[in-house]
C-alpha cells in the first residue's frame, strides 16, 4: 500500500514536473472551426485566416508534452494522436476545467503509458454538455479531427501511416464514435485513418436514473419550489442530457399532468436510437467498448428502499408543517416506488404518490451514487427550512410582533442504498439480442459472461471487440458493481487498490486491442515501434497476467541503464554520453560494445534509438549479438533488423529469450550495423524488462530452401548468391571468395526447430566440399557438408539439428533460432543447392 501510494505520487509529480502541455481552444463559426491558444483573442482557422473573436469555446484541447518544433507556429508537432474525450459534467454550478480532466487522467496513469508507448495524448473537452445536443457536439468533434489533419499551427507527421486513435470517456463515448464516423466517411484519401475507435462504460443504449431520483426532483422544483432542484431538473431535461438517458419525459403529457411523466423511450426519432444507430453500426474502423459493469447474467442484490426523509415542526404538539421524500425500487406495477409530501398547515398539502415498475434501476451495470446524492441534498433542504432553533414571526392587532418557538425533529432518516445502476453492462457493450438492442430485451438482465465471446462478438455486438467486468477483472467480486468512472484516490489522498487495478485492466483491454491492429504481419513488427517489445502479436486481452509493466506501472517503464558503453567510432563516447553521432563506412561493422554487469536476463528487451542521416543509400540494418565477456567469447546472434532511412528518430528492440538458462553467463552486447554507409545516432541504449508473461515462439517452417517464407542474406561482399540452373534442375548458387565468408537464411524471429530431429541438404555433386552449416551463431557446432550420399543425381547430407544448434538455446522440446547460417571454409568455395529440409 505504501508503495502505491509513493508510485502515484511520483506519477503526479513527473507529470507536472517534465510534461510540456499546450492548449488549444476551438469555436465554430459558420463551416470554419477557428482555433487559438488564447483563450478569447485571435482565433484564426485551419488556413490561418482571422476569425471574429468569439466569448465561447465550443471545444477545448490540451496536448500533453507533444514533439516540440521550432518550424511550427505553435512550436509543436503532433505524432500520433491519441484523443482522450471528457464525458458530461453534471453539475449546476462552475464549469470543469482541462485541469480537472487532467488530474483525473494523471491518477489512471493513462497520459503517462501513452507517451511511454509513444502516442500524443490529447484530452479533449467540449464546453457544452449538457445544453448542447449529442449530434451538435459531435460535429464539432468531426470538424477538430479534419483541423488536426491540414492547418497552418502544426504538423501532423505520417499521418497516413499512424493515422489517430479515439477513445471516449461516458458521454465522450457518444460524441467521439458519431464523431469519428462524420469524420471518416468525408475525409480525403490522403487524411489520416482512424486506427481504432473506443469507449470507456459509454451509454451506446442509454443511461438510466432512478425513476424515482426523477420525479423527486421534480416534484420539489414546482410544488415544493426548490431553486435548487429546479436547477437541476433543467439540467437533466437539457439535451445533452436527456439524449442520454432512456427514461425521458413523457411525451403524451404535453403542459398536462401525468400520471407517469417519465417512460422509457427508444423511439427511433431520438437521436441515440435513429441516427446515431449508423456511426455504431459503421465498419470503417474498428471499434472497442469496455463496460464497467458486472456481467453476472443478475441483477446485484440491493436494499429495496433508496432513503427514507420526514421532517416536522410542531408546537403544542399539533403538527405545524412536514416534508417528506421516501425513494424505492420496484418490481411491480403495484408498488410504490415513490412518495414526496410538503405540508404547511392550513396554507398546502402537496403530495406525490405513485406505483410502477423500475426495473432497470439495478440492471447489471457500472453505479452512480444517484441516491446518496439526492438523499444529502434533501436532507440539507429540509433542516434549512426547519432548523433545530426554528422560529416563527406573529403579528398582533396592535402591529406588535412576536418570535414563537417551533419544535422540529425528524421522523424519518435513514440511507438504505446510496447507489443505483448508471450505465447498463448491456448498453456500454452495444450489445444485441435477436438481432435488436438488447437493452429493449430481457437479456439485458439475464446475458452473463460464462462463454461470451469478448474478443469476437460478431453478431451479438456492433463492435469488434466488447469486454466488461467479468471473472478475470479485479472487481467481479464486488456484490454491487462498482461506480461509473470512479477515482481511485478520495478527497483525503486514501487509495483505493481495486478501483486502481480496475481501471488498468480497462486500459490493458483497449491498448491490448489497439496492438493487434497495428501490428504489420508480413513485417513481424508493430506499425508503431514502440510497442514492440510490450505487446506479444497474438497476446488474449482477456489474460490479465500478460498486461505489461507499463500499464501496471501506471507509465513507470521497468527499465535500466547499461553499466558500461563504448563506440568504435566516436572514441569519447561513453555510457554517459546521451546521445552519440558518427559516420560509419559501408558494410557490416561493430559501432558499440555495452556491458548489463550481470547476466542479461531472461524475458527483456535491449532498446535504443537509431537515427540515420545523410545516408549513401536506401537502406540500413542493425544486428545485436551476444557475449559472455568482453573478448567476445561465446557470440550468439539476435536477428537482423531493418532501420527505415528517413532522417528520424527510431526505437529499435530485440527481445531475449524467456528462460535464464539460455542465457547463462550472457552479459555484453555488441552492436553491429550493415548499410551503404551513412551519419548515424545512437541515443538511450537500455534494457527493459518484457511485458508479458511467456512469450510464443513460431515453429520453423520445414521448407527452408526452396521457400517463398524465407530469404537469403549474405554477411560480407564476397559471399555471392544467385539462382542457378542445369539439365538437372533449379538451385542457388554460393559462390565464398574467402575463407569464413557466407550467408543465412534468415527466419525473420526466434523460431523454435524444436520439432525436428534433422537438417537435410541437397546439393550439386562436386560442389559444397568445404561448406559449413550450422544454426545461429554457433559456429562451434558447425557441419561440412562434405561425404553426403547420393540422391539420385544429386548429393544429400544429413545433420542432427542438435548437434547445430548452441545448447544454451535448447530448451526441453524448444531448440529457438533465428537463422541458418552458411559459411564457406576454404577460399574460391562453391556450392550448389538443390534443397534444404527440416526433418
Amino acid at each position: 500500500m505504501k508503495l502505491l501510494k509513493k508510485l502515484l505520487c511520483l506519477i503526479s509529480l513527473a507529470t507536472a514536473a517534465f510534461a510540456n502541455n499546450y492548449d488549444v481552444y476551438f469555436t465554430k463559426i459558420g463551416e470554419y472551426l477557428c482555433a487559438s491558444q488564447n483563450l478569447v483573442r485571435g482565433k484564426t482557422d485551419a488556413n490561418g485566416f482571422r476569425c471574429p473573436s468569439m466569448l465561447t469555446n465550443h471545444i477545448r484541447t490540451r496536448l500533453i508534452d507533444p514533439p516540440k518544433s521550432s518550424r511550427s507556429p505553435w512550436g509543436f508537432d503532433v505524432k500520433r494522436p491519441f484523443f482522450i474525450l471528457d464525458g458530461i459534467y453534471l453539475s449546476t454550478d462552475g464549469v470543469r476545467t482541462l485541469n480537472e480532466f487532467e488530474s483525473e487522467v494523471i491518477q489512471f496513469g493513462i497520459s503517462d503509458v501513452l507517451l511511454e508507448l509513444g502516442y500524443t495524448p490529447i484530452l479533449v473537452q467540449f464546453d457544452a454538455t449538457v445544453r448542447q445536443s449529442l449530434d451538435v457536439n459531435a460535429s464539432y468533434f468531426a470538424q477538430l479531427l479534419k483541423f488536426f489533419n491540414k492547418n497552418k499551427f502544426f504538423e501532423f507527421k505520417d499521418k497516413s501511416e499512424d493515422g489517430m486513435i479515439i477513445l471516449g470517456i461516458s458521454q465522450g463515448g457518444i460524441l467521439g464514435r458519431y464523431g469519428a464516423y462524420l469524420y471518416d466517411t468525408s475525409r480525403n484519401s490522403s487524411d489520416a485513418p482512424v486506427r481504432l475507435y473506443a469507449s470507456m462504460d459509454s451509454p451506446h443504449q442509454g443511461a438510466v436514473m432512478p425513476q424515482s431520483l426523477l420525479y423527486t426532483i421534480n416534484f420539489w422544483a414546482t410544488a415544493g419550489g426548490s431553486a435548487a432542484a429546479e436547477a437541476f431538473r433543467d439540467m437533466i431535461h437539457a439535451p445533452g442530457a436527456s439524449g442520454l438517458l432512456l427514461h425521458n419525459v413523457n411525451p403524451s403529457c404535453g403542459q398536462s399532468r401525468c400520471a407517469h411523466k417519465y417512460v422509457i423511450n427508444t423511439d427511433e426519432s431520438r437521436f441515440l436510437f435513429g441516427e446515431y444507430r449508423k456511426a455504431a453500426e459503421y465498419k470503417g474502423f474498428p471499434s472497442v467498448l469496455i463496460s464497467q459493469g458486472q456481467f453476472k447474467g443478475k441483477s446485484p442484490s440491493h436494499s429495496r428502499k433508496y432513503f427514507e426523509l420526514n421532517r416536522k415542526a410542531t408546537k403544542f404538539g399539533m403538527v405545524m408543517g412536514r416534508a417528506e421524500s421516501y425513494l424505492s425500487n420496484s418490481n411491480s406495477d403495484k408498488d410504490e416506488f415513490v412518495y414526496n409530501r410538503m405540508y404547511q398547515k392550513i396554507k398546502d398539502d402537496v403530495r406525490e404518490q405513485l406505483s410502477n415498475s423500475t426495473p432497470f434501476d439495478f440492471v447489471q451495470g457500472s453505479t452512480y451514487p444517484f441516491a446518496q446524492t439526492l438523499y444529502e441534498s434533501l436532507k440539507e433542504g429540509f433542516y434549512e427550512e426547519m432548523p433545530n432553533n426554528m422560529k416563527i414571526e406573529l403579528f398582533s392587532a396592535l402591529g406588535m410582533t412576536a418570535d414563537i418557538s417551533i419544535s422540529t425533529s425528524w421522523d424519518k432518516d435513514s440511507l438504505y442504498q446510496k447507489s443505483s445502476t448508471f450505465i447498463p453492462t448491456t448498453s456500454a457493450m452495444d450489445l444485441k439480442c435477436n438481432g435488436a438492442l438488447s437493452i429493449k430485451d430481457n437479456c439485458a438482465f439475464t446475458q452473463s459472461a460464462s462463454g461470451f465471446p469478448f474478443a469476437s462478438p460478431g453478431t451479438r455486438s456492433s463492435a469488434n471487440a466488447v469486454y466488461a467486468v467479468d471473472p478475470t477483472h479485479p472487481r467481479y467480486s464486488e456484490s454491487i458493481s462498482g461506480r461509473h468512472i470512479e477515482m481511485p484516490v478520495d478527497e483525503k489522498g486514501h487509495i483505493d487498490t481495486t478501483v486502481l487495478r480496475g481501471m488498468q485492466v480497462d486500459m490493458w483491454r483497449v491498448l491490448c486491442e489497439v496492438s493487434h491492429y497495428d501490428y504489420n504481419a508480413s513485417a513481424k513488427a508493430f506499425r508503431n515501434e514502440y510497442l514492440n517489445g510490450v505487446f506479444a502479436p497474438n497476446v488474449n486481452c482477456m489474460d490479465i497476467g500478460s498486461m505489461p509493466d507499463v500499464i501496471k506501472n501506471s507509465g513507470l517503464k521497468n527499465t535500466r541503464n547499461l553499466a558500461y558503453a563504448r563506440y568504435d567510432y566516436n572514441k569519447k563516447a561513453t555510457e554517459k554520453t546521451s546521445s552519440v553521432t558518427f559516420d560509419v563506412p559501408a558494410g557490416w561493422h561493430k559501432v558499440a560494445t555495452y556491458d548489463n554487469g550481470t547476466q542479461i536476463p531472461a524475458n527483456s528487451d535491449f532498446e535504443i534509438d537509431i537515427t540515420v542521416n545523410n545516408s549513401k543509400g536506401s537502406w540500413f540494418k542493425a544486428e545485436l549479438l551476444l557475449f559472455k565477456s568482453k573478448s567476445e567469447s561465446g557470440q550468439f546472434q539476435m536477428k537482423e533488423i531493418d532501420v527505415p532511412v528517413d532522417g528520424k528518430k527510431h526505437t529499435i528492440q530485440w527481445s531475449m529469450p524467456s528462460t535464464d538458462d539460455m542465457l547463462r553467463f550472457y552479459r555484453w552486447f555488441r552492436l553491429v550495423m550493415n548499410s551503404d554507409g551513412a551519419n548515424v545516432t545512437l541515443s538511450k541504449p537500455r534494457l527493459v524488462k518484457k511485458a508479458f508473461a511467456k512469450e510464443q515462439y513460431n515453429k520453423v517452417e520445414s521448407n527452408l530452401y526452396p521457400s517463398s517464407r524465407y530469404d537469403f542474406v549474405t554477411w560480407t561482399q564476397s559471399a555471392i548468391f544467385s539462382n542457378y540452373s542445369d539439365a538437372l534442375g533449379r538451385g542457388l548458387s554460393i559462390k565464398f571468395a574467402n575463407y569464413g565468408a557466407g550467408g543465412f537464411i534468415d527466419f525473420g524471429e526466434f523460431a523454435n526447430a524444436g520439432s525436428y530431429k534433422n537438417l537435410k541438404v541437397t546439393f550439386w555433386p562436386g560442389t559444397c566440399e568445404n561448406t559449413g552449416i550450422y544454426f545461429g551463431s554457433y559456429s562451434r557446432g558447425i557441419a561440412l557438408l562434405r561425404n553426403g550420399t547420393a540422391k539420385g543425381n544429386f548429393l544429400s547430407k544429413t545433420i542432427p539439428i542438435a548437434d547445430i544448434v548452441s545448447p544454451n538455446f535448447i530448451q526441453g522440446n524448444a531448440m529457438l533460432t533465428s537463422r541458418l547460417s552458411i559459411q564457406g571454409q576454404k577460399p574460391d568455395e562453391r556450392c550448389i543447392i538443390h534443397d534444404i529440409m527440416l526433418e
